[in-house]
């Protein structure tokens, strides 16, 4: 019997929701596979070794790391789960802004805590990660299909096309063009275009597409109304680190202003 576990670090919970969300496909996996580690879902766990563990949330505590850490020592192959997971998430977007030192003053009043606390980090910077599922929350849908590739022996392979050609797909008008700011041009679809279907700009918490086109993107945000520190700020919300290593990279090459960023 395969066994799998989903684990949790700092989060919301939310991607483990949508995993329990998949209801029938739940059913049909139970008769090939053994959650043996799954918290948020049932009372008995086994954290002692795993084929796969899915893991959700950033790294943000000492508890977060050794957790992980050992997660990795014992499973076959380690799945991030959500943007979190992926990038840092929500939580990472001002990493390269303010100390860790600040951002707990702000939130709590206090530098205190009872356990360690660091910048929040993806699970890739502290451990080997074999796949990626981002989105906030993941799809649900891609966490199914990854359960079967692997249980065929298959590579999870999931084409990193631009949000934008989905809503080509589904015939949605392009947003952008209405000045609307809107992340689909640079960002990793997979998520169906729920967004923009609905008129909401996509807000880019799947990351970066392949060859994701920063420059321009910045380009159109400004044509949009907003000023090259807000584009730069909305850029990286969901992407933390991941954007933040972008812009960077356009900021030493002179294409973005460092003050106005």
């Amino acid at each position: 019997m395969v066994k799998i576990g989903v684990m949790g670090l700092t989060g919301c919970s939310g991607c483990q929701c949508e995993i329990l969300n998949c209801e029938d496909a739940i059913y049909k996996l139970l008769g090939k596979v053994e959650f043996s580690y799954f918290p948020l879902a049932q009372d008995s766990n086994s954290f002692e070794e795993f084929d796969v563990l899915f893991v959700e949330g950033s790294v943000t505590t000492d508890l977060d790391e050794e957790k992980v850490r050992k997660g990795r020592e014992i499973s076959k192959i380690l799945v991030a789960i959500g943007s979190c997971a992926c990038y840092g998430g929500v939580q990472s977007q001002r990493n390269d802004e303010v100390t860790i030192e600040e951002m707990l003053k702000e939130v709590y009043g206090t530098t205190e805590l009872s356990v360690k606390v660091s910048k929040p980090k993806a699970v890739s910077e502290i451990v080997k990660v074999d796949y990626e599922l981002p989105g906030c929350p993941l799809d649900k849908r891609q966490f199914v299909y990854t359960v079967a590739f692997l249980l065929n022996g298959v590579r999870p392979f999931f084409p990193k096309t631009p949000v934008c050609h989905e809503c080509k797909l589904s015939e949605t008008e392009c947003l952008t063009l209405k000045g609307i700011p809107c992340q689909g041009p640079i960002t990793f679809a997979g998520c169906g275009a729920p967004c923009t279907i609905s008129g909401v700009g996509c807000q880019g918490c799947r990351g970066d597409c392949d060859f994701p086109n920063y420059e321009e993107m910045v380009s159109i945000l400004k044509k949009n109304g907003l000023s090259e520190g807000d584009a730069f700020r909305f850029i990286k919300v969901f992407r933390g680190k991941q954007a933040q290593d972008g812009i960077s990279k356009l900021i030493s090459r002179g294409a973005l202003n460092e003050k106005g960023a």
